[in-house]
């Protein structure tokens, strides 16, 4: 083989490693106790129902009771959740690729008249894989079906706004920004105000000191007025959501869970930043960098645009903010994992841009590109060996069991050794207390008459 084919050989390869991962690993994630209510709410309520109920009593997430209602409202056969999990996690994954696919042409300057578009998608599939390596707390955003919806969802959609935004005008564009702000809107509640206070922010930095603001503004008002447009509607829509009586609610009980669960629980500074700040990111952030290199190496490709310091450090500033504000606001600590996804992916897209900054004018030498190639297939190859069959053994030793469990008659007591260890996804709080209200609630969203006992569960 050439050494010009090389290259695109090992990111062929590479992104195809990727894409076999995310299939294994959303074919693998099973039903936790939040996915248990909510399966066992659609059961008995409509779609329009649960939008009423959750108006008044708990918090309104349209866009995460929508998504949740696909993933487990379809039908009330538990065999055909792990396929309908699965339809649901490609579709948002799928969105995620193309949305980074089409954000990529649209802010690089490509020197190559034709584009090489099968491997500029490959690309988009090794940065999602990226983003997946740097997530702190992989197994709920990836994992859990719940938190997936709740926080990787409008980061997906948050993709998409941005596309929007810097493309050239259509009138469309307001239609495509007003579904953006229902994905990104109708989840986390501190996704919103994090894209809200990003966006004044960095029309703050970007208007400070321009003598002429309205000749700046209207050099580039078709984007502004766009921005204006999405920010204004997203602020409406994230005000509604959280001024609901079941908003208030939903406060109320969790301060009373925490206060009878967690009387002592201190803010956690310290082990929060150790959570943010693990040495296995290094790994991470090196599989992005030779990423990036080999984005510019394949296709001669600049930024159109050099971004100053001063926008990261707002944009980390107002993340860090925003999510804080919610955590101890909410829970009453800032460690709630996976709240601080909206800081990994600032800092995923902070670094991509630095990286990029770095490099896009530098001559690459061919043993370090090569030698990034061989980074990237490696970690790739070592991942998939070590995670998939592990994965594959957990999801069918956890279907056995669900089988054996349901074909046990009412007033039995079944006993389950353990459940099978799980790798990268959420697991089963089981406990061995047959009257626990977690293997309740198990036993009913799985339609299992018997009531079910595991004499060495995982979280004892």
């Amino acid at each position: 083989m050439k050494n010009k084919n090389i290259l695109p050989f090992v990111i062929v390869l590479t992104s195809v490693l990727s894409a076999l991962f995310f299939f294994v690993l959303f074919s693998s994630i099973r039903c936790e106790a939040d996915d248990w209510a909510a399966g066992i709410n659609f059961r008995t309520h409509s779609l329009l129902e649960t939008y009423k109920n959750t108006y008044w009593l708990d918090t309104l997430r349209p866009m995460s009771i929508l998504l949740s209602y696909l993933g487990l409202g379809i039908t009330s056969n538990t065999n055909y959740y792990p396929i309908t999990i699965l339809l649901l996690f490609i579709t948002i994954a799928g969105f995620f690729v193309c949305f980074i696919y089409k954000l990529l042409q649209e802010v690089f300057t490509f020197d190559k008249p034709n584009i090489n578009k099968p491997i500029l998608f490959c690309f988009s599939v090794l940065l999602l894989m990226s983003l997946y390596f740097i997530t702190t707390i992989r197994l709920e955003i990836f994992g859990w079906m719940s938190a997936s919806i709740n926080h990787l969802v409008p980061i997906v959609f948050v993709s998409l706004a941005a596309y929007i935004l810097v493309k050239e005008y259509k009138k469309t564009d307001y239609f495509y920004l007003s579904i953006c702000v229902f994905f990104i809107g109708g989840a986390a509640e501190h996704v919103a105000p994090s894209v809200i206070a990003i966006i004044i922010a960095y029309c703050c930095l970007f208007f400070y000191g321009k003598e002429n603001k309205r000749q700046v503004f209207q050099q580039h008002k078709e984007f502004f007025v766009k921005l204006a447009f999405f920010s204004a509607l997203l602020s409406l829509f994230f005000l509604f959501t959280v001024i609901t009586p079941g908003a208030w609610l939903r406060y109320s009980n969790t301060q009373q869970y925490v206060k009878v669960h967690s009387p002592e629980r201190s803010l956690e500074i310290a082990n929060t930043i150790k959570l943010l700040f693990r040495p296995y990111k290094l790994m991470a952030f090196a599989f992005l960098f030779f990423v990036w290199m080999l984005f510019v190496k394949t296709f001669q490709v600049k930024l159109k645009i050099n971004i100053h310091w001063k926008y990261f450090v707002a944009s980390l500033i107002s993340v860090i903010i925003v999510t804080s504000v919610f955590c101890v606001f909410c829970y009453n600590t800032l460690k709630i994992d996976r709240m601080w996804f909206v800081f990994d992916a600032t800092v995923f897209i902070i670094v991509s841009i630095l990286v990029l900054q770095f490099i896009s004018d530098k001559k690459l030498n061919d043993i370090f590109t090569y030698s990034g190639a061989v980074y990237i297939l490696s970690m790739m190859m070592f991942f998939d060996v070590r995670h998939i069959p592990a994965l594959y053994k957990f999801s069918t030793e956890h279907d056995k069991i669900i089988s054996y469990l349901q074909q046990k008659k009412e007033g039995e007591v079944a006993v389950v050794d353990s459940f099978p260890p799980h790798d990268l996804i959420t697991q089963a709080r089981l406990t061995s207390d047959p009257e626990d209200s977690f293997n309740v609630a198990f036993c009913k969203f799985y339609h299992i008459k018997a009531k079910v006992v595991v004499k060495h569960p995982y979280n004892e």
